[in-house]
């Protein structure tokens, strides 16, 4: 089996840069020849140097197109020619920037994290890349494929069975089937010699590729409805909680604290799978386009247009999961730290320090 990259890559792997857990936005700070913007709810307009870049915004290059975008944390990805990107639009708990790329070839230099943990990452349908501070090239093919090729620290992929831990001068393929060994990038083919041989196999083979796909999409979104539903139940048992601490039971405030770090964790996982869901649905597209071109006579066209057509429809159920899951536990947090803050009735120990006994001494520190 092959394991996953957390940008997020519209092709076969997945990889993720990171953004303010609450929102944010980043930066296009260079452009070369045609590039496009397309924000969440607005058409693709030529993009402007120098201009945000907000959350949920598509960015595209053209055949002689090229472009740089810069993080607030001073990392930085740089697209190539006949590529496109999104920047998750999902809310997070934890501070981590996700890009989705969808076909194409980055290279991206990210800044280390203050806290050790994993604050960018590429994620591709079948592969997430964990990075910490390391510079490293993510090419995703036309058929989905990724090749990720590291040039300075070291880049954990992860497809679901254990990780591939690529340093310096090593890569990491991952297709529909899963993620290959770590190997060695020296003497690699080129770049538009590895692209050429990724159109053929989705012009011969793209039936079985979106067969395959499918499968992984459709598992993300029973994942997400078990996750959903655990939450759910979750809220329930907080708010008798709740009433038990208000009474004066101090154990429901260990309840509480756990209750609401489980509920972090389950919104922060629902954002994870959103984003390889969108990966996923977003490389069916791309195979849609191809299938729509005579000129490439992609065979089993009409399956993949078809699968393309309901995959989208899926999508916008799988969208409204992600947003209702992200929502509930954070406006369920920060209603009680506002009640809190606002001196409304609310839980308290013997000193009245109710929020340090819900949340500890940092109100956003939930483990």
């Amino acid at each position: 089996m092959m394991p996953r990259l957390v940008l997020v890559v519209v092709g076969s792997a997945f990889c993720a840069v990171a953004l303010a857990a609450e929102g944010g936005s980043a930066r296009l700070s260079k452009i070369e020849g045609q590039v496009w913007t397309r924000p969440v709810g607005s058409q693709e307009a030529p993009a402007v140097a120098n201009s945000t870049v907000p959350l949920g915004t598509q960015v595209r290059t053209g055949a002689d197109g090229a472009a740089e975008i810069s993080f607030e944390d001073g990392s930085v990805l740089r697209m190539q020619k006949s590529s496109s990107i999104l920047l998750s639009p999902s809310k997070r708990q934890k501070q981590k920037s996700s890009v989705l790329l969808f076909f194409g070839r980055i290279w991206n230099k990210v800044s280390p994290s203050g806290t050790g943990e994993t604050s960018y990452e590429v994620s591709t349908p079948n592969a997430v890349c964990g990075v910490r501070g390391t510079q490293f090239e993510a090419q995703v093919g036309d058929d989905g494929s990724l090749r990720m090729q590291v040039t300075e620290g070291k880049v954990a992929v992860d497809g679901g069975s254990g990780d591939q831990v690529a340093s310096p001068g090593q890569q990491v393929e991952a297709n529909e089937q899963g993620v290959e060994p770590t190997e060695s990038s020296s003497g690699q083919e080129s770049y538009d010699k590895w692209q050429s041989e990724k159109r053929e196999r989705i012009r011969t083979q793209g039936e079985s590729i979106v067969k395959a796909i499918k499968g992984k999409i459709m598992s993300k979104k029973d994942k997400l409805e078990a996750l959903l539903s655990r939450q759910k139940e979750l809220e329930s048992s907080r708010k008798g909680a709740e009433e038990r601490a208000r009474s004066g039971e101090r154990a429901a405030i260990d309840e509480i604290k756990r209750m609401n770090a489980e509920l972090a964790e389950i919104a922060d996982a629902m954002a994870d799978l959103g984003d390889e869901a969108s990966a996923q649905i977003g490389i069916v597209d791309h195979f849609a386009d191809l299938a729509n071109d005579p000129r490439f006579k992609m065979i089993g066209r009409k399956m993949i247009e078809a699968e393309a057509a309901s995959l989208r429809r899926i999508k916008a159920d799988l969208d409204k999961m992600v947003a209702d899951g992200t929502d509930i536990s954070i406006e369920a947090m920060d209603k009680m730290m506002d009640d809190m803050s606002k001196g409304k009735p609310t839980l308290r120990d013997d000193k009245g320090s109710a929020g340090k006994d819900l949340f500890g001494d940092d109100p956003m520190d939930m483990h």
